[in-house]
C-alpha cells in the first residue's frame, strides 16, 4: 500500500463545498470525510505543517511562527520513520520553509518548485510529481499546493478567485490520480486530502473557527465510501493516520492518533 498525501494551503471546507472541485467531491464520495477537523494554534503555515508531520501538537515542537528552528527535543515525522522501516518517501512543494519537516536523510527525492503564487505554480508541482513516479514508484508521496493560500491572502478568503484557486488544486489532484490510474497503481494507493488550517477576510493564525476549521478526506482500498466522519479529528493524527496505512509504527512521542474510524 502507498499512500498520496496532498496539503492544499488555506483551504476552508465551506469554500470546498462552493468550489468546482469534482474530483474531491468524487473522494468524500467515495471515501470518507471530516468537514470539522481541527488545525494547531497558530493557524500558521511552517507550524501546521509540522504538526502534521510530526504528529505533535504546536507547544511539543515549537515552531510557532514560518520561520524554523530546530527543535529542542526532536521528535520524527512520519517520513523519517517510513524511510527508516525502508520505505521510499518524496515530497513535491512550492514554498521553501516545508523543507524541514522531515529530517536529512529520510527523502528519496525532495522538489522545490519556486512560483508558488499562481495557478501554474501549483500545476508545475502535480506535473513534477507525474514525471518523477514515471522512473521511481513512491510509499509515500506528500505534495504541497500553496497557491490557494496566496489568493486567500491577495484577494481574500471565499472570493471568486479563492474559489478559482481551489478548483485549480482540484485538477491537480486529478492529474496525479490520472497518473497513477495510467501506472496501474491508483488501486493500491491511499488519497488523504486535507488543509494545514483556513483563513477570514485576507489573513489567518487566529483561533477563530473560520481558521481553525479544515476539510480532511481519506479514499482508497479498506475505506467503505459516504463515511462522515465526526471527529475530533486534529492536524496531527493525520501523521499517525499516514504510519497506521503503510505500516509503519507509531512514535511514542507523538499526540497524533490513527482515524481508524475511516479505515480498519
Amino acid at each position: 500500500m502507498r499512500v498520496l498525501l496532498c496539503s492544499i494551503d488555506g483551504m476552508r471546507p465551506d469554500g470546498l463545498a462552493k468550489a468546482h472541485t469534482p474530483v474531491m467531491d468524487r473522494l468524500i464520495a467515495e471515501g470518507a470525510y471530516c468537514a470539522k477537523a481541527r488545525s494547531v494554534m497558530p493557524s500558521v503555515t511552517l507550524p501546521c505543517h509540522m504538526s502534521m508531520l510530526r504528529g505533535v501538537d504546536v507547544g511539543r515542537h515549537g515552531v510557532n511562527t514560518n520561520t524554523f528552528h530546530p527543535l529542542v527535543r526532536p521528535v520524527p515525522s512520519v517520513m523519517d520513520m517510513a524511510a527508516a522501516a525502508g520505505l521510499k518517501c518524496g515530497m513535491f512543494y512550492n514554498w521553501e520553509p516545508l523543507r524541514d519537516c522531515s529530517e536529512p536523510g529520510s527523502l528519496s527525492v525532495s522538489v522545490f518548485m519556486q512560483e508558488n503564487a499562481t495557478p501554474e505554480g501549483d500545476a508545475a508541482v502535480a506535473e513534477a510529481v507525474c514525471r518523477h513516479w514515471q522512473h521511481e514508484d513512491l510509499d509515500l508521496t506528500f505534495v504541497y499546493f500553496g497557491n490557494t493560500d496566496s489568493t486567500g491572502h491577495k484577494y481574500g478568503w471565499m472570493s471568486d478567485e479563492y474559489l478559482a484557486a481551489i478548483a485549480n488544486a482540484d485538477g491537480c489532484v486529478g492529474r496525479m490520480m490520472q497518473a497513477l490510474d495510467q501506472l496501474g497503481r491508483l488501486s493500491d494507493t491511499m488519497v488523504l486530502v486535507l488543509a494545514d488550517h483556513g483563513g477570514h477576510e485576507r489573513a489567518h493564525g487566529t483561533e477563530m473557527e473560520e481558521d481553525m476549521t479544515i476539510p480532511w478526506m481519506l479514499c482508497g482500498f479498506g475505506v467503505s465510501p459516504g463515511i462522515s466522519l465526526p471527529g475530533p479529528i486534529r492536524l496531527y493524527d493525520t501523521c499517525a493516520t499516514v504510519a497506521h496505512l503503510l505500516g509503519v509504527p507509531q512514535h511514542p512521542d507523538w499526540d497524533g492518533r490513527p482515524v481508524i474510524d475511516a479505515v480498519g
